[in-house]
């Protein structure tokens, strides 16, 4: 969700990018490595707004190619131990940013907001440092992401008749991921989300250590208040808003 600060000055709009039609250096994630899982949640209802976040026209992890390339690297050593990442996030269009600052001032607290902002009033999350309105995933080097047992049974799916605790509560009782259980849900703004924090089990605390030890070598940087966040250090450069869009091979 959050990631570190960008110059407004650098964000570049290019709204009638066409299909296919992607900036230089930036790929589809499928062309690099069709293997990695996505469940790119902005483009989803599924998320701590509520609905489909501006520029998500397309579930597609788009990211610089070296950070695809890396990726590839990671899931080659993950796939050795019956593993996966599972990218919930990749660039992120400039406009989504502000879509979240809008969302952040609208005045309302629903139930949705409170399953991912268990503790937190949804206008501190910016001052606190969960959510940036210049995002580093704009440049295309910023992910959100987790990791998937291949030998677990994945299969469940949200049900929408069902009440889910929030996402700081043990896994069988919140949003299904169908991923390795890691402490709490995806995009969770509390302490509990924090990387380091000791209000985990051991099995939780290991699952992160050894996501944040996969990726740090291949040169990934892990943000401290988010386990599924990470960068790569000399891989951004000008945010973007390009739309995402479907890709079509």
């Amino acid at each position: 969700m959050r990631s570190f600060l960008i110059a407004a000055a650098a964000i570049t709009t290019a709204a009638s990018v066409h299909a296919q039609s992607l900036p230089g250096g930036f790929v589809y994630l499928r062309d690099i490595d069709p293997s990695i899982i996505q469940d790119i949640r902005y483009a989803t209802a599924n998320n701590f707004v509520g609905r489909r976040l501006a520029g998500y026209g397309a579930g597609e992890c788009v990211v610089k190619r070296e950070v695809g390339l890396r990726l590839k690297a990671v899931q080659q050593e993950l796939a050795a131990q019956n593993l996966s990442l599972k990218m919930f996030d990749c660039y992120r269009p400039a406009r989504a940013s502000l879509d979240m600052v809008r969302w952040s001032q609208n005045g309302h607290e629903s139930a949705a907001d409170r399953r991912y902002n268990p503790r937190i009033p949804k206008t501190e999350l910016f001052p606190l440092g969960y959510i940036a309105s210049r995002s580093q995933h704009s440049t295309g080097a910023a992910l959100d992401l987790t990791l998937v047992d291949l030998n677990a049974d994945n299969s469940a799916r949200i049900d929408p008749a069902k009440s889910y605790a929030d996402c700081t509560a043990p896994v069988a009782a919140r949003l299904p991921e169908g991923s390795v259980d890691m402490g709490t849900g995806y995009d969770c703004t509390d302490d509990k989300g924090h990387t380091a924090t000791p209000s985990i089990t051991p099995e939780q605390r290991a699952w992160r250590r050894r996501l944040v030890a996969v990726m740090a070598k291949q040169g990934f940087v892990n943000y401290s208040k988010e386990w599924w966040h990470f960068s790569l250090p000399g891989a951004g450069g000008a945010a973007y808003d390009f739309p995402i869009q479907p890709r079509t091979r």
